[in-house]
């Protein structure tokens, strides 16, 4: 089951869930691991074996969104020097698997609207900053992973165009950040209401940051009118942001999380990786020629028109 199983044996007979029957959950990027329970008097639960991954972060965020009254798993017990959740099962209806025609797609990201009006109010004490410094550390992964065969003077360009164009893309109010909000990290119970998961990476960051992942999902593409409809109700409620300003943002900030997501799915789907990722990589580049045609980033299209062809893409 897992290299922790010892701990896990422990820590499941002292929440009373022993003799639960464990089966395997298909996971996320990281190296946590996710086991369904199912006991014969206590019902179902989720175990995470979060592996050399502190659950704290976890655990914060978890208190934040809760008590902001955004929905999230509940929280049955946690033993946080084994690493270990015991968390409420909220099923398996991701966004995207609960959309089986435009109007499911419609009511269902219409809910994800209220949802990003609503994590505007969840409090960042603790958390780190999504600031510029920290936005271009994030893409030393591309240039390590997709553009290693570019020489030093080419990566320091790429570096001074983005020092130079994520500072008026983070003006502005800054907000709560899930950073990953996309269609699957989003889970759908049978009254539509939508469960947050997977945001232990969060931050205090640009306001349309959130927005930007979900419009931008690499893993499925939104109908357009859809899209438009979402960003037309976030920015409606934002009306101190000018529609100049927020088009800059999210095509700079699109454009960032499309190179970063390129470093982080080309790793993942290396010799010895997870080869599935590599499906997404075409939308990931798509998401990205798009963001480029913003006038803004005529600098940035530019490089990337000067080296494209030695970075090194998998298909």
């Amino acid at each position: 089951m897992s290299a922790n199983e010892g701990a896990v044996a422990a820590f499941l007979a002292q929440t009373g869930w022993q003799g639960a029957e464990l089966h395997p959950i298909a996971g996320d990027a990281s190296t946590r691991r996710y086991f369904r329970l199912l006991h014969p008097r206590r019902g179902r639960a989720v175990l995470v074996d979060s592996a050399t991954q502190p659950v704290e972060p976890w655990l914060l965020v978890r208190e934040k969104l809760a008590a902001s009254g955004i929905r999230v798993p509940a929280l049955f017990a946690a033993d946080p020097l084994a690493r270990l959740l015991l968390l409420e099962d909220v099923g398996d209806r991701h966004l995207d698997e609960a959309i089986e025609n435009r109007d499911d797609e419609r009511r269902l990201y219409g809910r994800a609207a209220e949802l990003l009006c609503a994590l505007r109010s969840v409090p960042t004490c603790g958390l780190p900053p999504l600031d510029p410094p920290t936005l271009c550390a994030q893409l030393e992964l591309f240039l390590d992973e997709v553009a290693g065969a570019l020489c030093e003077t080419a990566k320091e360009e790429f570096r001074a165009i983005w020092r130079a164009l994520l500072p008026p893309a983070c003006a502005g109010p800054q907000r709560f950040v899930h950073r990953d909000l996309h269609a699957r990290n989003l889970m759908v119970l049978d009254d539509d209401k939508l469960v947050v998961i997977d945001f232990q990476d969060a931050f205090e960051g640009p306001l349309l940051y959130d927005l930007v992942s979900l419009v931008q999902d690499v893993r499925r593409d939104l109908d357009p009118m859809v899209a438009e409809e979402l960003v037309a109700r976030v920015l409606a409620a934002h009306p101190r942001v000018p529609p100049e300003q927020a088009e800059l943002q999210m095509a700079v900030l699109g454009a960032q999380r499309a190179l970063r997501i390129l470093g982080v799915f080309t790793r993942l789907a290396g010799p010895g990786g997870k080869p599935a990722y590599r499906r997404f990589l075409p939308r990931v580049r798509a998401r990205l020629a798009r963001n480029l045609t913003h006038p803004a980033l005529a600098p940035l299209a530019r490089w990337w028109n000067a080296h494209a062809k030695a970075i090194a893409f998998l298909e």
